[in-house]
């Protein structure tokens, strides 16, 4: 059952990869996922989510700090197709 389900989600995200009309409806994917993520709904119930797991984790106030810094030094390594670096001529 799994191998069946494997080779559909492979099916499906070789659709959206190698096609023009599925480069399409990605970008229209990418689009709806990020209008979700930033819903103010959506994003209350992530703080209740966050909130929850630092007061209930013993070690939650080091892992979102960890989090924090992970996620600052990742964006620092991220570069937009417009700054001209050489991932953007892929």
């Amino acid at each position: 059952m799994s191998g069946k389900l494997l080779f559909a989600a492979g099916l499906g995200v070789g659709y959206l990869v190698g096609t023009s009309r599925g480069r399409k409806d990605y970008q229209m994917l990418k689009t709806r996922v990020s209008e979700l993520w930033l819903d103010p709904r959506v994003q209350k119930v992530a703080k209740q989510a966050t909130d929850v797991v630092e007061e209930n984790v013993p070690m939650g106030e080091k892992l979102s700090e960890a989090r924090t810094a992970a996620t600052t030094a990742a964006r620092a390594n991220v570069t937009t197709p417009a700054s001209g670096s050489p991932s953007a001529a892929s």
